[in-house]
């Protein structure tokens, strides 16, 4: 019984070390209320899905009142490759995935015909995976998806300002 006792002590030790080590090092970690959440201040950095930084779009309040958080901007279109995706600039053409070896450095959108996906540096034909110029936030009721003019993309989010212009820290745009 003592053993019992002891080892059930030692798990329930273990895990709530566990847990206050998880949210020591993650603002973000599962238990803490949406209260909690807090604005990235100017310079934070934030991970993009298809996107290598800057450029930042400021999140706007929501029509719940809540501040959000950037968590994706696209500066364009992806391919899908056996070897790897890559992602460009629909507008230069310019490579912003870099260190994706299969990848050309540039492959700009005709103006005529749209963004295609080229032969990549190994000769692998690509699959258009995305093509989008907006950016993203998340929010307590859920995330919102604007393009670059401003326009809702997902207009079934009850939660999302219909109009909302990417607004760079510091910048009038």
């Amino acid at each position: 019984m003592v053993h019992f006792s002891f080892s059930a002590a030692l798990a329930l030790s273990l895990l709530v070390a566990a847990q206050a080590r998880n949210v020591a090092r993650s603002p973000s970690y599962a238990f803490l209320p949406a209260s909690d959440l807090h604005r990235r201040t100017t310079g934070q950095t934030v991970a993009f899905a298809c996107y290598g930084g800057g450029g930042d779009c400021e999140c706007p309040i929501d029509k719940n009142n809540d501040s959000g958080a950037l968590i994706n901007v696209y500066p364009g279109y992806q391919c899908a490759y056996p070897n790897g995706a890559c992602t460009w600039d629909d507008k230069t053409g310019a490579l912003q995935n870099t260190a994706q070896t299969n990848c050309p450095s540039t492959a700009a959108c005709s103006t005529t015909g749209g963004c295609s996906c080229p032969k990549d540096n190994l000769g692998d034909s690509g699959v258009l995976i995305n093509q989008f110029s907006g950016y993203q936030c998340a929010y307590p009721g859920g995330a919102c998806t604007w393009d670059y003019g401003g326009e809702l993309q997902n207009t079934a989010q009850t939660n999302c300002p219909t109009n909302a212009k990417c607004v760079q820290s510091g910048s009038d745009s």
